[in-house]
């Protein structure tokens, strides 16, 4: 029986690796184990089995714990007075405050997300008319992020009609 994987140094002394090595290392270390346990390889014995299992439960943790890594490209104003986005990540919406005086590479995490790093870059292309009030948040990021958070779910508006239909009854 294999030992449950529940946190990441567990997970990569199951690869046979240190915390620090990364993602990328873990990958690789997976690729090289699984090649050589995989049953088509060698013959399936409990014990080749149950380290099998291991290490695919070790990447899954790494896998799930894995920081985000995104880009956004501002322009040179938006870098200087600073700017609001909201970036989406798969389905889900991150909303990223770049601070004024941001410079080209610099690296920032989401709004209430730690595992979420953003690295920004500043257009090279000039701008031709820097605008006359510089807004803080773009209008349809700020409706995006609205929407997404501020619409009831499923489960809210099914709630809403058990509680309206028994008020009724």
């Amino acid at each position: 029986m294999t030992a449950r994987v529940t946190s990441i140094a567990q997970a990569y002394s199951a690869l046979g690796l240190e915390p620090g090595d990364g993602p990328d290392a873990a990958k690789s270390a997976f690729r090289a184990l699984v090649k050589t346990l995989h049953p088509d390889v060698t013959p399936p014995t409990p014990e080749t089995l149950s380290r099998l299992a291991e290490i695919v439960a070790a990447m899954d943790v790494i896998k799930a714990n894995a920081p985000v890594c995104l880009d956004i490209e501002i322009s040179r104003t938006e870098a200087a007075t600073g700017v609001t986005r909201t970036l989406r990540h798969g389905e889900r919406p991150v909303l990223v405050r770049i601070p004024a005086g941001t410079r080209d590479g610099e690296r920032i995490t989401a709004v209430g997300e730690s595992g979420t790093i953003v690295t920004i870059r500043i257009a090279a292309a000039a701008e031709t008319e820097a605008p006359d009030i510089p807004s803080l948040i773009e209008r349809d990021d700020l409706d995006a992020f609205i929407h997404e958070y501020s619409r009831p779910s499923a489960h809210a508006r099914l709630a809403r009609w058990i509680r309206k239909a028994q008020s009724a009854a």
